[in-house]
């Protein structure tokens, strides 16, 4: 299987010289998470909502982007990109042939292929058995903080009977509004002398900003309210069947639970997609 096998071919992307502002609406208006950058029709970066925290006070997509982004070309193998999804942080590739964008391969794209594929592998051998659940009482700004200190992406919801009841994940505490009231409100805060809890200068790692600032932002009203509807697989679940309810259900973790429907697991994404580098 080849990289042109699995690719979108029709990709959304933008142009230098640009700006934050037209990212945003592009990231809202197609209800994406990252984008390629070309100039003069040549790749030469991509751009991200996390980037953007990077940098807050930048407006110009030049100086937002990370450049010289890691690329494929569409002949290159499955296993080739398995490989890098594997050894790196980031969840997308784009497609280059001759210097031209023709294509774009996410962590997201591989799995309904597996979807679509007939693995009846076991997903006992996919899945991690550390699992960071919530109560769905709990309040959901408590919940992001759980959320942010465990650096779960997903939790599985439990009842006062300790049953899966629902799914929170990041989606849920993080959106493109919240990211300009923040933008806003820094921009504001900026100009003063007096620093307060929206400051950008006391936190190191972008990616614990953005939970830190959605917390402070996130309703106090319980989980339940806001969880999405639960999803589970068992250890016995085939791959396939596993990769099809995390499309269907749009996540990319899922719990494994027991014989006794109690949790013993979650298979994420990215140990999921392992699958194609063994057959």
């Amino acid at each position: 299987m080849k990289v042109k096998d699995v690719m979108i071919k029709s990709v959304i992307y933008l142009e230098l010289p640009s700006t934050r502002d037209r990212l945003l609406e592009v990231l809202k208006e197609y209800k994406i998470s990252a984008v390629p950058v070309l100039k003069n029709g040549k790749l030469v970066g991509i751009v991200t909502i996390k980037d953007i925290l990077k940098k807050i006070e930048e407006n110009q997509l030049a100086l937002l982007m990370t450049e010289n982004p890691v690329t494929v070309k569409p002949n290159d193998s499955i296993k080739k990109v398995v490989e890098i999804f594997l050894k790196n942080p980031f969840r997308r590739l784009p497609v280059v042939e001759k210097d031209k964008l023709v294509g774009f391969l996410t962590v997201r794209d591989l799995i309904k292929k597996i979807a679509e594929m007939n693995i009846d592998k076991p997903v006992r051998d996919y899945m991690c058995d550390k699992v960071v659940c919530v109560w769905y009482g709990m309040p959901l700004n408590v919940c992001g903080e759980v959320m942010r200190l465990s650096g779960s992406e997903l939790c599985p919801v439990l009842d006062d009977n300790a049953k899966l009841v629902g799914l929170v994940d990041e989606n849920i505490m993080l959106n493109e509004s919240l990211i300009e009231e923040f933008i806003e409100k820094t921009q504001y805060s900026s100009s003063s002398d007096v620093d307060d809890e929206w400051s950008w200068e006391g936190t190191r790692d972008y990616v614990t900003k953005f939970f830190e600032v959605s917390v402070l932002r996130l309703p106090k009203e319980p989980v339940k309210n806001f969880m999405k509807k639960s999803a589970h697989v068992y250890p016995q679940t085939s791959v396939s069947k596993c990769a099809k309810e995390m499309i269907k259900n749009d996540i990319d973790h899922i719990p494994v639970l027991d014989h006794t429907d109690r949790i013993c697991g979650i298979v994420k994404d990215k140990s999921l997609i392992k699958v194609l580098h063994e057959i």
